[in-house]
Order: structure tokens, then sequence, then C-alpha cells
């Protein structure tokens, strides 16, 4: 036999025991990837069918509440989605959930209460702007406006014109609204602030940022921008938005 003809049945042979001619084994493929994670929230144990066409079904029922792999997804014939969570074992798509990786959970959360902070801050914005917008309107007790207020109904009409926000038009139900803030903690744009007695205080302002609040101050004054001062520091605050 010819030398190169040797060679060659050589190499032959060596494929045929699965051994590459260069002396290194051929690599495996690997197993096709898992795409997503499913959850059955069937109410019922769920058939698993040997294709997705169902024309047969296997031994196995899934229980509720357990969760699988999707490694391919495929429609029938009459347009349902279908998933394969096995070699030969096809289930309908309707009677599961997508499970969320914990991590996208944790970003779907944070994205959540930024999106939160975000409106709120937008409300509070719009609350200070219309509650400046007040200033120099006269004060009158018992009116509601929007040309004349006393210091309860400016704060009912603001919130509920820039925030949609319901907070009573007395300061003994504002005073109950919202969450409590610590007075000697600061305050942030659109807290209530409340002087006078825990349960029915006489005057109420909205905080609008820099040490200063928007109030109806009285028959005098009118509606007025002031500075928070030591001596009239409020007694009380709430948080509403």
């Amino acid at each position: 036999m010819k030398k190169s003809n040797m060679i060659k049945f050589s190499a032959a042979a060596l494929t045929f025991l699965g051994i590459s001619a260069t002396g290194v084994k051929p690599v495996k493929q690997p197993a096709q990837a898992a795409s997503k994670r499913i959850k059955v929230i069937s109410k019922q144990y769920v058939t698993v069918w040997a294709n997705y066409q169902k024309g047969r079904h296997v031994a196995t029922h899934l229980k509720k509440g357990s969760s699988h792999f999707v490694y391919q997804t495929a429609t029938d014939s009459m347009g349902n989605l279908w998933y394969r969570i096995g070699k030969k074992e096809w289930v309908m798509a309707k009677y599961f959930n997508q499970v969320k990786s914990a991590k996208k959970a944790v970003k779907a959360k944070k994205t959540k209460a930024k999106s939160k902070k975000t409106v709120k801050k937008a409300r509070a914005k719009a609350v200070v702007s219309l509650a400046k917008q007040q200033v120099g309107k006269a004060y009158v007790k018992g009116s509601k406006g929007p040309n004349a207020f006393d210091n309860a109904s400016l704060v009912a009409y603001v919130y509920k014109q820039a925030a949609g926000v319901n907070t009573g038009s007395s300061t003994k139900s504002q005073v109950k609204k919202g969450i409590a803030v610590d007075p000697s903690s600061g305050f942030a744009e659109g807290d209530l602030l409340f002087w006078g007695s825990k349960n029915k205080p006489y005057n109420v302002a909205i905080y609008v940022g820099d040490g200063k609040y928007v109030t109806a101050a009285g028959d005098q004054q009118g509606v007025v921008q002031a500075s928070l001062s030591t001596y009239f520091w409020p007694s009380r605050a709430r948080r509403v938005l």
C-alpha cells in the first residue's frame, strides 16, 4: 500500500473512533440553552404533550406553582402558543406565567420606586408653583377661592388643583392627612405646616422650599409668602404627597 493511501486510511480510522487526525477529541456541542423560566398558574394539573400538535400526551402532569425552563416555542394550527420544556415535552403557554430572575425583579422594583419618586417630586413642584401664584390674593374667612381664601381653603384649593388630592377644608381635617414630619428634621416642598394645638391648629401653610412658606395670613396681609423663623416655628407638619 502506498504511503499516501496509508495516511488517508489512518485518518479515516481515527475519525471513525471519534479522534481527530490532530490527536484532539472533537468538542461536543452544548445543549440548547433555556430562553426563560415559567411557572404554572392553572388551578388544575397541566398536561404535557409529546408535540405541540397534541399528538399524544405523556404520563407527566405539572402541578400549580411548579416552575420550568423553556427551550423552544411554537404555534399550532389554531394559533395557540406552546413551550417545549423537555426533549419531547410540550405545554400550552396559556397555563403559565414567566418567572422573573432575581436580578430582573430587583431592577424592576428599583425602576418602579424611582418612577414613583419622580411622580411625587413632580406633584410637589406643581403644588409649590400653584401656591406661589396665589400670593397677593385676598383673605376672606370661609371663602374657597379662586380669588380669595382663608388658610385652610388655600391648602385645599392648591392641593386639589395641582395634585388632585383632597385635604379637607379645615385645619382640623388637614392635620390628620399624610404622615407626620418632625419639625426639627427639616421640611420637603409641599409639606403642610401647622401652628397651634395637635387636633385643631389655628393656622396652616404650604412649605415652598428655601425656608419659605405660603399662607393666607389675615385680612390685612392676604395670601403671603413668608420665611420660617425660630420665633414662629411650626408646631407640627404633615407630608401629604
